[in-house]
């Protein structure tokens, strides 16, 4: 598992790495990262720590710098105290089956065990995009604001809730994450929105699939909450709004 000490450390050694290959022109000088799943959970907070990173990025030239980034064993590449970061690509992970993850990475770490980067290029499940308004609502954490290559965004929480409320229902995990987003206070009128816009560009008959999937895990967290005795009127609220504008259509 890994902490959100443990992240941050992490990612600044990332960043130091990519620092020395953008000195030498391998890799563009910014390269933005947004995180969507329970790496921002740890990094806000909200979890105490996380199996694995999801990233997004905007396109195949990003991910081909974060892998270089990732991946490139040179020597002279050292950093921190003369260690070098190093990722193995992983072919036919799952994730890359289930989740339409582009790329999977793995850091083997005997000392802090093994952990893996997730990286999907703009679409996630092959459906929810990475929008524009994603990206304005995504803020950079004050811990990162003096990297010099890596710009880290953290998506919201209500689109945190919309990439893993479409997940499969047999990932209890992400169940787990919508009551904690949950507790935390979360705008559905954002949600609402942003499903809207994502309609589009998602061809129907896969737009439905999602759209029903997250229903059918709000319905699990509506009866979690009941049976705690206890009633989220924003989640009821937002619930009736997929029945009539997307669910019963």
């Amino acid at each position: 598992m890994i902490t959100r000490e443990r992240l941050i450390e992490e990612l600044a050694l990332l960043d130091e790495k990519a620092g020395l290959l953008a000195s030498q022109g391998v890799i563009p000088k910014r390269i933005a990262l947004y995180l969507i799943g329970s790496g921002n959970l740890a990094l806000k907070g909200i979890k105490e720590a996380t199996a694995d990173i999801d990233i997004i990025v905007e396109n195949v030239h990003v991910l081909k710098a974060l892998e270089e980034i990732l991946t490139n064993p040179s020597p002279e590449l050292k950093v921190g105290s003369g260690v070098r970061v190093i990722y193995l690509k992983e072919a036919g992970h799952e994730y890359s089956v289930k989740l339409g993850a582009f790329s999977v990475y793995k850091k083997l770490d005997p000392v802090m065990d093994d952990f893996t980067l997730d990286v999907f290029v703009k679409r996630v499940l092959r459906g929810i995009a990475l929008s524009e308004g994603m990206k304005t609502r995504s803020i950079i954490p004050k811990e990162f604001r003096n990297l010099k290559v890596l710009r880290i965004q953290l998506v919201s929480l209500e689109d945190i809730f919309l990439f893993k409320g479409v997940t499969s229902l047999s990932r209890a995990k992400d169940i787990d994450d919508l009551f904690r987003l949950l507790e935390h206070g979360i705008d559905f009128s954002i949600i609402l929105d942003e499903l809207n816009r994502q309609k589009y560009p998602i061809e129907p008959d896969r737009f439905k699939w999602l759209v029903g999937l997250l229903y059918e895990k709000l319905l699990v967290l509506r009866d979690i909450l009941a049976e705690k005795g206890l009633k989220s009127r924003g989640l009821d609220g937002f619930i009736e709004n997929l029945e009539l504008s997307f669910v019963k259509k």
